[in-house]
């Protein structure tokens, strides 16, 4: 009787002990998982703020060469009106 106890408590403890492992083993998966999605995070963060201002810079490039454009437009104009007088 005290025999067949201890097999029951060795093979209970022998679960739990696997059990255990597989949580451990799962556990050090999420962290390396989370470790790698932390890195992407800080990329694409980084990747953010220089798209970001790459914009910046290509909107003032933009409003330059529209006013560029405007003031060539007016000179066309002015030397079209300068020519019918």
């Amino acid at each position: 009787m005290i025999n067949r106890v201890c097999v029951i408590i060795l093979y209970s403890m022998s679960t739990l002990l696997e059990k255990l492992n597989n949580l451990e083993k799962n556990l050090d998966l999420l962290n390396k998982q989370n470790d790698s999605t932390k890195l992407e995070n800080e990329l694409l963060k980084h990747q953010q703020t220089k798209l970001v201002s790459e914009k910046s810079d290509l909107i003032k490039k933009n409003e330059t060469a529209k006013s560029q454009l405007k003031a060539l437009l007016e000179r066309i104009n002015n030397m079209k009106d300068d020519g019918k007088d």
